[in-house]
């Protein structure tokens, strides 16, 4: 439940930026309805992608932390 709540909250991160990104770039060349959609889509997929990569790497990297900081204090314990 934990994951698919960041996930979800991701996935609007990546949303948002997206319509952001649509918004502020807005050009003078008239395009379709469609096109804006799919744009809007595929940045959304490509920025959900690059944010799930970043929060994996740093959660691993947070666990792994985690857990040399547990076998220190236990070493610490021991002498």
């Amino acid at each position: 439940m934990k994951r698919s709540k960041i996930l979800f909250l991701l996935f609007l991160i990546a949303l948002s930026l997206s319509l952001l990104g649509i918004f502020a770039d807005q050009d003078v060349i008239v395009s379709s309805t469609f096109t804006k959609i799919m744009e809007v889509a595929i940045m959304t997929l490509l920025l959900f992608v690059i944010l799930v990569v970043f929060y994996w790497i740093f959660a691993k990297t947070l666990s792994r932390v985690k857990k040399m900081k547990t076998n220190q204090n236990k070493k610490d314990l021991t002498q």
